[in-house]
């Protein structure tokens, strides 16, 4: 009976370990990196990565923890998915970003690879490995390096909130970033101002010259405003030639300032296809924002101001005087 059970345990043992290995070579010929890492963190083994492009051989690990090889944030984050899915017995995912070139423990040809320099996204899948022979219990962790589909996502997140043709915000991102600085100024008591520009008698540009030259006109005055903002200034495009700029942490003098130069410069662009004797100008209404008062309201006075700039003659600005009244 004995002979019996010793030859059945033997016969287990040997079907474990042979699933294993067939386990070991399916994952050897996968594209995707594999790590085996223990409840400590130690790489195990290393597993995979036969796309060359996509991954670096991680060989080098094996015997040396997460917290050896990974920045801090990122070693914390992979070790407490790798606990919790030997907690819970389930499958653990993560979405991590990592530079090839800073896991230390990689040799220098692999960290020095021009390649390996950009940061790249990884999506960790950590699950149990309750048969596998070791003195801990471990995880399979596949790296799946998820770059391509990251810059996808970026690349529609930006045409969502971008105007294709001049390159800034469009009319959904500005309104957005409009809620979060009346918020910001509303909390801080802090500042803020709104200029609404129009450019002049656009419609005849588009007559005269061709729609082309007037997207040329569009994008060198979108060009010409931007190089007069401040990095925290925020400016875009809500209708055909109308724009708007966010302007934080700006007074009515500020405001009537920066209003002041743009109605200047613009006159001074040459767009090319366009008589010298045609020159661009903008009308611009500005307004500061009143205590307690919201976006909607703020830009209805910079409206109403842009409107006696029209009315005016154009090729000025007015501003809003609610906030000296």
């Amino acid at each position: 009976m004995d002979d019996i059970q010793e030859s059945t345990q033997a016969g287990t043992i040997a079907a474990l370990k042979a699933e294993r290995d067939q386990l070991l070579t399916l994952l050897k010929a996968l594209p995707d990196i594999s790590f085996v890492l223990d409840a400590e963190g130690r790489y195990v083994k290393v597993i995979g990565g036969a796309n060359e492009a996509m991954y670096a051989s991680g060989k080098s690990l094996e015997g040396y923890t997460l917290a050896d090889a990974l920045p801090p944030a990122v070693a914390e984050a992979c070790l407490t998915h790798v606990q919790q899915a030997l907690r819970t017995g389930e499958m653990q995912t993560l979405e991590y970003q990592l530079c090839v070139a800073d896991v230390t423990l990689l040799p220098p040809s692999v960290r020095d690879n021009d390649h390996h320099q950009a940061e790249q996204w990884f999506e960790g899948r950590a699950l149990p490995l309750p048969s596998y022979d070791h003195s801990k219990p471990v995880v399979l962790w596949v790296a799946v390096n998820i770059t391509p589909r990251k810059q996808v996502e970026q690349y529609w997140r930006e045409a969502a909130y971008t105007d294709p043709l001049t390159g800034i915000a469009n009319r959904r991102a500005l309104f957005e970033q409009a809620e979060h600085e009346i918020e910001r100024a509303h909390r801080h008591h802090r500042p803020l101002s709104l200029l609404v520009l129009d450019i002049d008698h656009f419609k005849t540009i588009n007559t005269q010259y061709g729609h082309a030259q007037g997207d040329e006109a569009l994008r060198q005055f979108t060009q010409c405003c931007a190089r007069l903002l401040r990095d925290t200034d925020f400016m875009g495009r809500i209708g055909g030639e109308e724009f708007v700029m966010l302007l934080p942490e700006t007074d009515q003098l500020g405001a009537e300032q920066l209003g002041a130069r743009i109605v200047e410069a613009i006159p001074t662009l040459d767009v090319p296809g366009m008589n010298n004797e045609h020159r661009m100008t903008v009308s611009i209404g500005a307004a500061t924002r009143l205590e307690g008062e919201g976006f909607e309201d703020l830009l209805v006075r910079a409206d109403d101001a842009l409107s006696t700039a029209k009315r005016s003659g154009r090729n000025r600005l007015r501003v809003d005087q609610a906030a000296t009244r």
